[in-house]
């Protein structure tokens, strides 16, 4: 994954939140990745990657790139 830094600026209109610039790929990989977190992780875990997931499906949406969620087990690299 490559990163792009930057000064970092707090916006008024954002609140708490802090501008992230990512590859369209690099967010479609975190979009992604919560569905091969283990069912035995904390409730909090499992909820933050949800928002991270969700929050990164919604960019790439408002963007208008179309993105097929990937599954693990459809996946043969996840296949242990």
């Amino acid at each position: 994954m490559r990163l792009q830094f930057t000064q970092v600026r707090l916006l008024p209109k954002l609140g708490n939140r802090v501008v992230f610039w990512l590859d369209p790929k690099d967010i479609e990989f975190l979009a992604n990745e919560w569905r091969k977190i283990p069912e035995d992780v904390p409730d909090q875990v499992y909820e933050t990657w949800g928002r991270i997931a969700f929050r990164a499906s919604s960019t790439l949406h408002k963007a208008g790139i179309k993105v097929e969620p990937v599954f693990p087990e459809e996946h043969e690299k996840y296949n242990m």
